[in-house]
């Protein structure tokens, strides 16, 4: 859990209203008075300190550096040496204050060898990223005369792609001559190896290589030793002798790779995927591709910071790298995206491989400032055979694919049917058509349910509450339900025209309304991710309540946690331009992802919608109890409301009743009804 949400909690409720969110967070917890007394702790904080009582003792007593607990103000720090475990610091921080002196503190160890990890990571990230970017040509040679590694200086020089010559006795990929008379000259890494030689000086010689005509260049090689000082390999670094060569070659490097992460970027891709798609329709070869996207990317790089973010993009370049063939092609192709080119590679081939990088990622940790960070992944797998289409075409569907593993979750794989996707995308193409028969014909249609007030605080409102539901007649005047269109229309553009749609009928609903002197009643509308990344939304919103007059305070808007955090400031942006007029604004399904409590304190939300896989289980499953529990508290510590969604029994009504939620919605509670001007 995120500090930010606890450090709110704690500055603006009782300790006892988020208890249940203390016992489950990673760090320990503390509640120090104003001598420096313990005066309540959590499991976490009794196991980092060593005693099973914490009760009432001096907190200075468990460090051997001295705690100078007075001039410790809110927000401040210090690192302090454990007694019980004296290889050990912990990091003690004033989180808020407490009522009569007292002050909420939070206390974590200070692992030296991962700082020292990550110290050595960030000179190993240094240290490539300049190899990277110098003009000179680097190469690793193993003790064996093996090609270890090539910076893209040297690929370039050599006419190397992908991993080609990783693995490979250094002298099949180039010769080196005599310039004056062309006379091969004997292989200066054998000098170094089969002798012992120290360094030798920089000579001058004409490069031969495959694919390219003569370079002049200057080479030298420098022998590398183990802890023994024995010769156990060397570098060899070349120089393109020409000023406008070297120059020549640095600047097509750059124009094709990324510079972060030293691999290919999209343009040089799409060359690849345009010389295998030729290839495939002249059914020479058939090759894989993979498309890669990193599970809410936005969410680590804003929690980490963006050099945290960039540091875990080299990894994952560098972890995904390993897994390859060397005649395999990895491309960075946007922020959070890569692709990979399998050559020679039947679509049974490409799953394996994709497998293969998932275990990986899944199996790979992600450290950064004391933090242990799981990554996920989605990747859409494809092949590229003789009925491929063109380059742009097939990324696309790449992409595509890689969209259908992301729906389904972190860590998941989608492999594409030509078959059964043209059969999906042919029932999607007659779904947008209904879609737009039925905006054009006014076959949308509106029902809405009862969310009821369950709390003594939620019944005194006395405003009646429905969620807003959308439904299409077909032209027969037979009811669909949303889960048949709505995918379509999100895939296809349309959702910003169905959400349109459905704010201006409910508006011109609570108009009737109004002029029929009817009984106020609050009406909550979703809008989708779409929507709320459109800029102009909040306008046209604006625009229908001024016109009709209608009282905002009634108009209330859902979103989902995924949209919110995808369309973050957007969001941000629409809520509180609506919220000055008197709107509300609920956040759907909380709970559901991993971001769930970092964002909270982003947005402006009046009402928390308890995830529905929660409370369905609450009445048998312990964790999803502590789940509801924990939500409703740290809902009401920061002074919002919680509506419980899925509510099909009594049992299940007293049971939130006891937890304290506030708003009950589901079967048990009311079904959807069609939403008529009575």
């Amino acid at each position: 859990m995120a500090v930010g949400p606890i450090t709110k909690a704690l500055s603006s409720s009782s300790i006892t209203d988020i208890d249940p969110i203390l016992q489950t967070v990673s760090d320990a917890y503390l509640l120090v008075d104003s001598q420096g007394v313990i005066r309540r702790s959590n499991p976490v904080a009794v196991l980092l300190l060593g005693e099973d009582t914490l009760q009432g003792q001096w907190l200075g007593s468990f460090f051997t550096s001295a705690l100078d607990w007075q001039n410790l103000a809110t927000g401040s720090q210090c690192s302090l040496q454990l007694k019980k475990n004296s290889d050990h610091t912990a990091r003690l921080k004033v989180v808020a204050e407490a009522s009569e002196g007292a002050r909420h503190c939070l206390l974590t160890m200070e692992n030296a060898e991962q700082r020292f990890r990550e110290q050595l990571l960030r000179q190993s990230s240094l240290m490539h990223l300049t190899l990277c970017s110098i003009a000179d040509a680097v190469i690793s040679v193993d003790r064996a005369g093996m090609v270890k590694t090539l910076n893209p200086m040297a690929r370039e020089l050599l006419q190397l792609n992908g991993g080609d010559g990783i693995g490979s006795p250094i002298e099949q990929l180039f010769v080196i001559a005599d310039p004056n008379n062309q006379r091969l000259i004997s292989s200066p890494v054998k000098d170094v190896l089969e002798q012992g030689k120290t360094a030798l000086p920089a000579i001058e010689a004409l490069l031969y290589a495959v694919g390219r005509k003569p370079t002049l260049i200057n080479v030298q090689v420098v022998p590398c030793r183990d802890s023994l000082n024995q010769v156990d390999g060397c570098l060899l670094v070349f120089r393109d002798t020409s000023q406008a060569g070297r120059e020549n070659h640095r600047l097509n490097w750059q124009a094709r790779h990324d510079a972060l992460t030293a691999l290919p970027n999209r343009q040089s891709f799409e060359t690849e995927i345009s010389q295998a798609v030729s290839a495939a329709k002249a059914r020479q070869a058939t090759f894989g591709l993979l498309y890669i996207d990193i599970y809410q990317f936005k969410v680590i790089n804003d929690s980490c910071g963006h050099g945290g973010g960039d540091e875990l993009l080299r990894q994952l370049s560098e972890l995904m790298s390993s897994k390859l063939r060397n005649q395999d092609l990895l491309a960075r192709l946007g922020s959070d995206e890569f692709a990979v080119l399998l050559r020679n590679c039947t679509l049974a081939g490409a799953q394996r491989v994709a497998d293969i990088l998932l275990s990986a990622v899944q199996a790979f940790q992600f450290q950064w400032n004391l933090r242990d960070i799981k990554v996920g992944i989605s990747i859409g797998v494809l092949v590229i055979d003789h009925d491929a289409e063109s380059e742009g075409q097939i990324l696309a569907t790449a992409n595509a694919a890689c969209c259908a593993a992301k729906e389904l979750g972190r860590n998941r794989i989608h492999l594409y049917n030509k078959d059964r996707e043209v059969e999906q995308r042919r029932n999607e193409i007659n779904w947008v058509v209904q879609i737009n028969d039925a905006l054009t014909e006014n076959r949308l249609c509106l029902y809405e349910q009862t969310i009821a007030a369950l709390s003594v605080d939620a019944s005194a409102q006395g405003v009646e509450h429905s969620e807003i539901l959308l439904r299409m007649k077909d032209p027969d005047g037979l009811l669909i339900g949303p889960a048949e269109f709505i995918p379509a229309a999100e895939r296809f553009g349309l959702m910003d025209d169905v959400d349109r749609w459905v704010i201006n009928a409910v508006i011109e609903h609570m108009c009737r309304r109004k002029d029929n002197a009817l009984e106020e009643k609050i009406y909550s509308v979703n809008l989708s991710g779409v929507s709320l990344g459109d800029p102009s939304l909040a306008d046209f919103v604006i625009e229908r309540i001024e016109r009709t007059g209608i009282d905002a305070s009634l108009l209330h808007f859902e979103i989902t946690e995924t949209a919110a955090i995808r369309h973050l400031d957007s969001a941000v942006e629409f809520m509180q331009r609506l919220k000055v007029l008197g709107s509300c604004f609920y956040l759907d399904d909380f709970g559901s992802g991993l971001s769930s409590f970092g964002y909270l304190k982003d947005l402006p939300v009046d009402y928390l919608k308890i995830d529905g896989s929660f409370v369905r289980t609450m009445l048998d499953d312990s964790n999803s109890l502590a789940m509801v529990s924990t939500i409703n508290h740290l809902a009401h510590s920061m002074g919002l409301k919680t509506v419980a969604e899925y509510v099909e029994s009594d049992e299940l009504k007293e049971k939130l009743a006891d937890v304290g939620v506030d708003f009950i919605q589901g079967f048990g509670v009311a079904r959807p009804k069609p939403l008529t001007d009575r």
